[in-house]
């Protein structure tokens, strides 16, 4: 599902902000997956109560199209998803066109499910649980050039049916976290100059490598170095060295 950005929108649709929109998903045994819009802010996001408003949501190569209504009245009705693929992240879009009129007025990109979106970094990574059918976890990258992309890391379903029972467990968060920071920021270094394009997913890093007392722009020669020492401090911050504390203390049988 390609994005619209500033370098594929010749037509200046406004780009609407994905605070305004609140996204759920379900998956029920012997029914399948259905997502349902919960909250749109039509007045805040700008846009017409009369437009028009339809969602594409996708997953990987699979795509599905469905017609919500009117923005002031859409339909909350779960629709089902059960033609996109299981093994890879959702991604929703929702454009806006007025009645009658072929041309879009308005897009947002990115959209995600509120119960199935993670913290890492300020939400530079979301976490969704999948049926992956063997590995406890796998890190998807976006591509270079997708302004819109965010890394996520898909976890087990069946081990961690929430974003939430992931990195809420200790053990999880400190044998995986760190290799997670690590494989983006690789990505990162062997790309120069990401940091500083506004265009690319990668830009988006630039304050949070920062706050890590991360050099701004990494080694050319030298990527693997950078994006280790990248894992090192994220791992040695506040959260982390919560938890590997517990851990210590779990082994040492001082926890009760």
């Amino acid at each position: 599902m390609k994005q619209i950005s500033r370098r594929t929108n010749p037509t200046d649709l406004k780009q609407i902000d994905r605070k305004h929109f609140t996204l759920r998903v379900a998956d029920e045994v012997g029914v399948g997956r259905s997502f349902w819009l919960e909250r749109f802010d039509y007045k805040a996001a700008g846009i017409p109560p009369e437009s028009r408003m339809s969602c594409i949501a996708g997953a990987g190569s699979t795509e599905q199209y469905i017609e919500l209504g009117e923005s002031a009245a859409f339909q909350r009705k779960p629709a089902f998803i059960n033609e996109l693929a299981r093994d890879k992240p959702l991604r929703f879009r929702f454009v806006f066109n007025l009645p009658g009129e072929v041309r879009l007025l308005g897009y947002a990109d990115g959209v995600q499910p509120v119960d199935e979106a993670g913290n890492l970094g300020g939400s530079l990574v979301d976490i969704q649980p999948m049926d992956l059918e063997g590995p406890i976890w796998l890190l998807e990258l976006p591509t270079v050039d997708d302004p819109e992309g965010k890394p996520c890391l898909m976890v087990e379903r069946s081990i961690f049916p929430t974003a939430q029972a992931a990195v809420a467990h200790q053990w999880f968060v400190a044998l995986v976290m760190p290799e997670v920071m690590r494989q983006i920021a690789m990505l990162i270094a062997e790309n120069s100059g990401a940091l500083d394009d506004d265009g690319s997913w990668m830009g988006k890093w630039k304050e949070y490598f920062s706050s890590l007392g991360m050099q701004e722009a990494p080694d050319e020669d030298m990527p693997e170095e950078w994006a280790t020492a990248a894992a090192r401090s994220f791992a040695q911050g506040g959260q982390l060295r919560h938890q590997f504390d517990r851990i210590a203390a779990e082994m040492q049988g001082d926890m009760e």
